[in-house]
């Protein structure tokens, strides 16, 4: 009599909790690992990551095949074994074995430990396999199941009605004399050439060909003659006005065309009410570079316009029938200085490209300085920075040791400036590097 068919049941064990377990419906091989795509995970050093432990063959039969470090008891045919015993008994046979391979009969079993999780194996009957639970009657697809009766009720009502019609329109008989009209997609997908409507000449009346004629002549007659005529100035100017626009009407006439006529040079020569001091007055206060910082505040005649737009001293502005009345005047402009110490490195960033870029750099802090001035003539003093510059060359903090100027605006001004410096980069660089240096700002 036939044996009967045994597989795998198999329990997972970790912490002494079970944590997995197998019972097999059918013969197949089981692997076991830390990978997600084995059938039991196991936990633990020198554990495999996806071992095919129990190998099903072809002739009905499991064979066992453990990896190195693998520990555990085994029964086979009656009698237990240890692992560690079967390891030196393939190690006196084979010592160049990877692993260690054991026929299993149905009786076998026993315990294998992977690292912190243990298996505990024997062979049982097959489990059964799971029942598939039928689909609910009341959900199965119906015909009318989505229809109400009063849905019911029109539909056959439309039938009735409709009904008589369509069966006319389906056996009418068809006039062969009627040329459908077919769209030319149509055509062309089937490859019928559409027909194409050859518009028969019109013959025109003699009268339109007159109305033509008279069209023609009518053209000709509206077309403008080009005449080349020099355009002189109707009107004489006086020394005076000549001598007002020479001096002051300059930036108004490089915007003018010629001719006479609204905003072209004669009318700027002629006109008494061109005043660059007028300009200076309404807002022209100052001059910044394409950085944003400020040039100077120095304008012909003293200290030109100041911040609020008020003139003061625009002598210069003046003019006379000799231009503009700058001589004998002497330019007040302040003297500002801006200078920095030898920076000190800490780090690996090349500090004499460190010393030229912050050297490079004075005048964007130049104008933070000048700002304070117009309401501190007299603000003077040092501030010493210590920066923080990255392998990639930007600025990513900034630190302020030592600050005599004592002023909370150059202070935020400059350390926001610096801020957006950046420095040539240093090959090899592995870390950021620290830079102390100072500034002296001082007017005369």
């Amino acid at each position: 009599m036939a044996s009967k068919l045994k597989v795998l049941r198999i329990a997972s064990i970790t912490d002494d909790l079970v944590c997995d377990e197998l019972h097999q419906t059918a013969p197949a091989s089981v692997s076991v690992g830390h990978r997600i795509d084995s059938e039991l995970l196991v936990f633990g050093p020198q554990t495999p990551d996806h071992h095919a432990l129990f190998e099903y063959g072809k002739d009905g039969a499991y064979t066992l095949v453990l990896p190195p470090w693998t520990g555990g008891v085994l029964s086979l045919r009656g009698r237990g074994t240890k692992v560690a015993e079967l390891w030196r008994k393939q190690a006196r046979r084979d010592p160049k074995g990877g692993s260690l391979r054991l026929r299993l009969d149905p009786t076998a079993k026993g315990k294998l430990v992977f690292g912190e999780t243990a298996l505990l194996f024997q062979f049982a009957p097959p489990a059964p396999p799971p029942r598939k639970d039928p689909f609910p009657d009341e959900y199965r697809a119906r015909v009318f199941a989505g229809f109400t009766r009063f849905d019911l009720a029109t539909l056959l009502s439309g039938l009735l009605i409709l009904g008589p019609y369509f069966i006319w329109a389906a056996t009418k008989p068809i006039d062969p004399t009627i040329e459908h009209e077919i769209d030319e997609r149509f055509l062309r997908v089937m490859g019928i050439p559409p027909k194409q409507d050859v518009p028969e000449p019109e013959e025109k009346d003699d009268e339109e060909k007159l109305l033509a004629v008279e069209d023609e002549d009518k053209k000709k007659d509206k077309e403008p003659e080009i005449v080349e005529k020099m355009i002189n100035p109707s009107k004489a100017f006086s020394k005076e006005a000549i001598a007002k626009a020479r001096g002051v009407g300059v930036a108004r006439v490089l915007g003018t065309y010629g001719g006479p006529g609204e905003g072209t040079v004669f009318d700027v020569i002629q006109s008494t009410e061109n005043n660059l001091g007028e300009l200076f007055a309404a807002g022209m206060t100052r001059v910044v570079d394409a950085d944003g910082n400020e040039v100077s505040t120095f304008v012909p005649g003293g200290e030109g316009i100041s911040a609020l737009g008020s003139a003061v001293g625009t002598k210069g502005f003046d003019v006379s029938a000799d231009g503009p009345e700058v001589a004998g005047l002497d330019k007040k402009e302040r003297k500002i200085s801006l200078k920095s110490s030898g920076a000190d490195v800490d780090g690996d960033a090349d500090k004499k490209a460190v010393q030229a870029t912050i050297r490079n750099r004075m005048g964007a802090l130049q104008s933070c300085y000048e700002k304070a001035l117009r309401g501190n003539t007299g603000l003077s003093g040092k501030i010493v920075y210590t920066i923080t510059i990255s392998v990639m060359g930007t600025v990513t903090s900034v630190q302020v040791l030592d600050d005599s100027l004592q002023d909370e605006g150059v202070k935020s001004c400059t350390v926001a400036k610096i801020k957006g410096w950046r420095f040539p980069t240093t090959p090899g660089a592995e870390a950021s590097s620290d830079v102390t240096f100072s500034v002296v700002f001082s007017g005369q």
